[in-house]
């Protein structure tokens, strides 16, 4: 069996009642092992996205292989066992300390599985609900830059190994507001052109929801001399999520400002600029992708006339 062949049994009745209510619910998965557990598990949220579930498979694997290497499984771990292997976690694959927010990504990914494995009858107890998040120090303010280091960024790529593509991308990251795995996978085909000079991102964001975004003009004529002959599905910036911050870190010590920069401190920056340059708070949220679309509003953002975009400084 191929954890593709693996599946969720709904259960005959959504109650327990009687003399079953203090013993394990009858089983609802044929997972047999840990693993294909995590399958399971990850079919389940299949309509998250891309990178949700990327990140769900890459925390739940380490998660049980940190169980298996404190001698368990799965289905007889204890307390003891789980917070183990959450301590290993925190330290990442290269041996680098994981930051505080990530060890609340992990912890929060962890509790949803150990939830899900309890749900279906995999396990006998949740111990989930005894692992407490540590609330992680808020130091946004920090991570957002002044608009003439967001400028010493974008002018640094000029002595990039591909400068044009380069301040595009920073250029879509920060006027766009997009995060990095959408930068990653944007394609041509998404990439609309605008009487006006401007193109209008066509971004499949976060839990796969559609957004409209405008950029300016001069950015646009930018990103779309990049194109050559390249098919409509091919990516735009052909760089993966990793790889753009690796980047911007290097641009930045180059430019001479915070290396510790990362491609959402652009998005950070693009809500906060805009703000402070006189746009709706509101229209900063369609634009990022931050708020739920009124239904009467779908054929605004279908093409939008207006982005929070346009309040950015350029030059």
């Amino acid at each position: 069996m191929t954890g593709t062949d693996l599946q969720i049994i709904k259960p005959k009745r959504t109650e327990i009642a009687g003399g079953d209510a203090e013993r394990l619910p009858t089983l609802h998965t044929t997972a047999k092992k840990d693993n294909e557990l995590v399958a399971v598990w990850l079919k389940s949220h299949a309509d998250s996205s891309r990178h949700t579930l990327r990140a769900y498979e890459r925390i739940g694997h380490r998660f049980i292989a940190a169980i298996e290497a404190a001698g368990t499984d799965l289905r007889h771990a204890t307390i003891d066992d789980v917070q183990s292997a959450l301590e290993a976690m925190r330290v990442k694959v290269d041996g680098t300390p994981a930051s505080a927010a990530t060890i609340n990504t992990q912890v929060a990914a962890v509790k949803a599985l150990l939830g899900f494995a309890h749900q279906v009858g995999y396990t006998r107890f949740n111990v989930g609900p005894l692992i407490k998040l540590k609330r992680a120090p808020r130091k946004l303010a920090q991570r957002i830059m002044p608009e003439v280091d967001i400028q010493l960024l974008i002018r640094a790529t000029a002595d990039s190994r591909h400068p044009e593509r380069d301040r595009s991308l920073f250029e879509t990251a920060y006027y766009g507001g997009l995060r990095v795995s959408e930068l990653a996978t944007l394609t041509w085909d998404e990439i609309i052109p605008r009487e006006n000079g401007e193109v209008q991102l066509a971004v499949i964001g976060k839990g796969d929801k559609p957004r409209h975004v405008l950029l300016p003009a001069d950015v646009a004529a930018r990103l779309l001399a990049l194109r050559g002959g390249a098919p409509a599905k091919a990516s735009v910036f052909g760089i993966k999520e990793r790889e753009i911050n690796y980047l911007i870190k290097r641009t930045a010590n180059r430019a001479g400002v915070n290396e510790a920069a990362s491609a959402h401190w652009f998005r950070h920056a693009h809500a906060s600029h805009a703000i402070d340059n006189g746009a709706p708070i509101t229209l900063v949220s369609q634009t990022l992708g931050h708020a739920d679309l009124k239904t009467t509003s779908v054929y605004a953002h279908a093409r939008p006339n207006e982005s929070s975009s346009r309040f950015l400084k350029r030059r």
